[in-house]
């Protein structure tokens, strides 16, 4: 007994050591932006990081803001969208212009079940992109801040990858509500191996794949084995991932609009709306907010249109409080506000379910928020000047371009001498 108990503090105490050296001599160089499957998040991370051109406009928000943005883009472009790919804002880049003047590239960082927690380190992995916008339009719905389907920050996908690229050191608290799942986190900080055991997994994964394709090569078939065919078989394996052409967006006609009633999924989402849940994403509400005034962001916050039929569903007071909640929010911390769900404006023609607006419904949306925008002289003024700042960074860099271009082509190249 007592050999075992030898050999195991000799393992442990070796286990330990071999940890703190991998920490701070850190001999493995792993990219963050890898992960064990390409999620929403992930689509946009890597979008943002083949920039060739600085966004000066970012949209946050959930699905109701994905929506919103899909479905009016593919009737103002008409054209089908791959939403994998597609992560701008045409619609809004040239109504901004048209009204402000200058360049816009707006870049949509909505994702589905985004909460605040998700949406303050999108923005903070944009930012890492070295992209960093002027300007902040972030759609929210009570959703966002009591769903009852998630214990806590950690359990939605944008936030297990996310954190991956930013340092969550200051939220970590807050983030990990349960015991286990801060244990966890204390663990990852503690044990390099533990922290890395991902990135471990994927290394090892890729080297594994490389050497069966090596030795036993894939049998030709007429119909090899696709990820379609992977999620009809086993539909539940990494149900978060996306895959290109799995999400297209296409254009709406009048006729072909349909209404799907989902009051049963928001039934079981507004079950039991918690006050720690609330509290807590009011705080990463406040960590955005906070994060915003110290980048220079303007951060303009937008309640979402839903249904009647939708808010009815909550229990009573739950609504009102939210909307009190985020005026309140808005005054306390120097942001824009601004409550764009008008029962009246909207009716079941503007929306494929209860909360997510179709292509005339977003069209109506996008309108109303350029209304209040060119009636708030704060907003216009920080779209205004954003417009005119990339506009004119876009001139000088095509300046630049040119003559090197024209520098280029006068230089001629020099000529060898003859060999004698």
């Amino acid at each position: 007994m007592s050999k075992l108990r030898s050999v195991f503090v000799v393992s442990l105490a070796l286990f330990l050591l071999i940890n703190a050296a991998l920490s701070f001599t850190s001999p493995f160089k792993f990219d963050p932006y890898k992960f064990s499957y390409r999620g929403w998040s992930w689509w946009a991370m890597d979008a943002l990081r083949h920039e060739e051109q600085p966004c000066n406009v970012a949209m946050l928000g959930s699905s109701l803001v994905v929506s919103a943005v899909a479905g009016c883009d593919a009737n103002y472009l008409n054209q089908a969208l791959d939403l994998t790919k597609h992560h701008h804002v045409a619609y809004l880049d040239n109504r901004f212009t048209e009204q402000f003047g200058g360049t816009f590239h707006c870049f949509d960082l909505a994702a589905p079940g985004q909460m605040p927690s998700d949406a303050y380190l999108s923005l903070k992995a944009m930012v890492a992109t070295a992209n960093r916008p002027d300007v902040v339009i972030y759609g929210v719905g009570p959703r966002d801040f009591i769903d009852s389907t998630l214990c806590g920050p950690n359990d939605t996908e944008p936030f297990q990858y996310l954190k991956r690229i930013v340092n969550i050191d200051e939220v970590g608290n807050a983030a990990f509500r349960s015991f286990w799942s801060r244990l966890d986190w204390y663990m990852q900080k503690a044990l390099f191996m533990y922290d890395y055991s991902l990135d471990c997994r994927l290394a090892l994964a890729r080297e594994t794949e490389r050497f069966i394709n090596k030795r036993i090569p894939c049998p030709y078939s007429d119909h090899p084995f696709t990820w379609w065919d992977r999620t009809r078989v086993m539909p539940q394996y990494l149900p978060a991932e996306v895959h290109p052409q799995a999400i297209i967006s296409g254009p709406l006609k009048r006729n072909e609009i349909t209404f799907k009633d989902n009051t049963i999924e928001y039934k079981q989402r507004y079950k039991k709306p918690d006050r720690e849940t609330f509290r807590t994403q009011m705080y990463f509400m406040r960590k955005l907010s906070e994060y915003c005034h110290r980048e220079r962001i303007e951060l303009v916050v937008v309640n979402m249109p839903i249904t009647k039929q939708n808010v009815d569903i909550l229990p009573p007071g739950v609504y009102k409080n939210y909307l009190a909640a985020l005026t309140e929010f808005a005054w306390n911390h120097n942001i824009v506000f601004y409550d764009l769900c008008n029962f009246d404006k909207y009716t079941k023609e503007d929306f494929h379910d209860t909360v997510h607006l179709n292509a005339f419904g977003a069209r109506k949306f996008f309108d109303s928020l350029l209304a209040v925008v060119d009636a708030d002289p704060r907003v216009q003024s920080a779209l205004a000047m954003s417009g005119t700042q990339l506009a004119e960074r876009n001139r000088l860099d095509a300046k630049y371009a040119h003559d090197r271009d024209v520098n280029h082509t006068q230089i001629a190249p020099l000529k060898t001498a003859p060999a004698l």
